[in-house]
């Protein structure tokens, strides 16, 4: 069962360390988190899943075009990785974000 994070606003400016709460990345226990990004209209921007969400976005701040317009982050927490893939998956499929290219056709 995931545990579900509300929306909240997100800059993606702050430093690294600030980028997760550490409910959404949390450092002794082995979960896996499925998060949202969107933009200032609330718009779905991106989805993806990591076990290390502020190393993740620390990645996607130097890689994604998309990053520059996440206002917005929604965080899930699943206890293993296998729920996370497939709850990302269905997530994908169903809600169409902006910048996915994984898994909108079918599988990973």
């Amino acid at each position: 069962m995931a545990v579900s994070k509300r929306l909240r606003a997100f800059d993606p400016h702050a430093p690294s360390r600030e980028l997760a709460t550490d409910e959404e990345s949390p450092r002794f226990v082995p979960v896996t988190a499925l998060y949202r990004f969107y933009d200032a209209g609330k718009q779905l921007l991106y989805i993806g899943i990591t076990g290390q969400p502020r190393e993740r976005w620390a990645a996607h701040r130097r890689k994604a075009k998309w990053w520059h317009l996440a206002a917005f982050v929604a965080v899930e927490i699943h206890p293993t990785e296998w729920q996370a893939l497939n709850a990302e998956r269905t997530a994908i499929r169903s809600e169409h974000p902006s910048f996915n290219k994984r898994s909108r056709k079918g599988g990973h």
